[in-house]
């Protein structure tokens, strides 16, 4: 059995034939990656930094709680969250602000080498469209356990409302 030849692109006099097999974006392209790289570095950068900053905010909370006595006019078993309501809040924010920012700095990376590199376009530019579906796929998940909550919360108040209303 003979292996097929594949079919070769039909010769046009005076064009020279492509050697990658990979797509090479024009220099005009570039320019946008490397703008859209730029964007996406300085969006990084902010992420990091605000992560670090709210980084520090939760280890000062995570101090002050755990210094912080509970109050002892309680009831054993009652539930007191206190200044721990405070590191519970700031953890997801650290997570998620330092999360986007390295997300960001790998697409913006990706998209930096579209512009600076020949035959690895493709790869580069699948590279950073990955890191931008992870941080999307987050956001989308993000928003709708969002929705989710503030429904059963609005639910539960509204429950409350009727249920414990002195009258």
């Amino acid at each position: 059995m003979s292996a097929a030849v594949p079919p070769q692109p039909p010769q046009i006099p005076g064009q020279v034939p492509f050697k990658s097999g990979q797509y090479e974006f024009s220099d005009e392209h570039n320019r946008t990656l490397s703008g859209l790289s730029d964007s996406l570095r300085a969006f990084a950068n902010l992420m990091k930094i605000l992560g670090a900053v709210v980084g520090v905010l939760l280890l000062v909370a995570l101090v002050l709680a755990w210094l912080k006595q509970q109050p002892s006019g309680e009831k054993p078993g009652q539930l007191h969250l206190g200044s721990w309501s405070v590191v519970i809040g700031l953890l997801p924010l650290t997570v998620l602000f330092l999360t986007f920012g390295f997300w960001a700095g790998k697409a913006a990376g990706s998209f930096r080498k579209i512009a600076e590199s020949k035959n690895e376009d493709v790869w580069n530019l699948m590279n950073a469209l990955g890191s931008l579906k992870n941080m999307f796929a987050m956001l989308r998940f993000l928003m709708l356990a969002t929705l989710v909550l503030l429904v059963v919360g609005a639910i539960v108040a509204g429950v409350g409302h009727f249920i414990y209303d002195p009258k």
